[in-house]
């Protein structure tokens, strides 16, 4: 159940890395796209915490993954690899303010962030795609073949 609610995640997420793209193709989504905006760093915070706790349980298995389907375990690590740095990027203002005090991780992360932003686009198209392949292998509408 994580796991989709981690897709689910990663979706909204990757809607919200690329509203420039959508707004700039269809004008009227702009409406919708604002009414996701103000849960931006929830959804961030979100996908960071699913995205590691998916990471932990898929650890022990990850060579068995590959082995029964590469496009399904490429789709579930691209999932979990763009939940916890979208997740980051977006969340980064929340998360901050649950460290306690200035510290210099706080600043390490914050720099970090900045490096990552100009991907963001590309973050979201590849974390709304691989999400929606792995939902597809996950409710057996695309079937897996050991």
């Amino acid at each position: 159940m994580i796991e989709i609610l981690n897709a689910i995640a990663v979706i909204l997420g990757g809607i919200l890395a690329i509203s420039g793209l959508i707004i700039a193709k269809r004008p009227d989504a702009k409406q919708y796209i604002d009414r996701l905006t103000p849960y931006q760093a929830l959804i961030g915070v979100a996908m960071v915490i699913l995205g590691v706790i998916d990471f932990f349980r898929i650890l022990p298995i990850i060579t068995n993954i590959f082995k029964v389907n590469l496009l399904s375990a490429a789709a579930a690590l691209g999932m979990i690899g763009v939940s916890i740095i979208l997740g980051a990027l977006f969340g980064m203002p929340q998360i901050a303010k649950m460290i306690p005090g200035n510290s210099p991780a706080e600043q390490k992360a914050t720099e970090l962030m900045q490096k990552i932003a100009p991907y963001q686009v590309l973050l979201g198209l590849i974390g709304i795609a691989s999400s929606i392949v792995f939902l597809l292998y996950r409710f057996n509408v695309i079937h897996m073949h050991a």
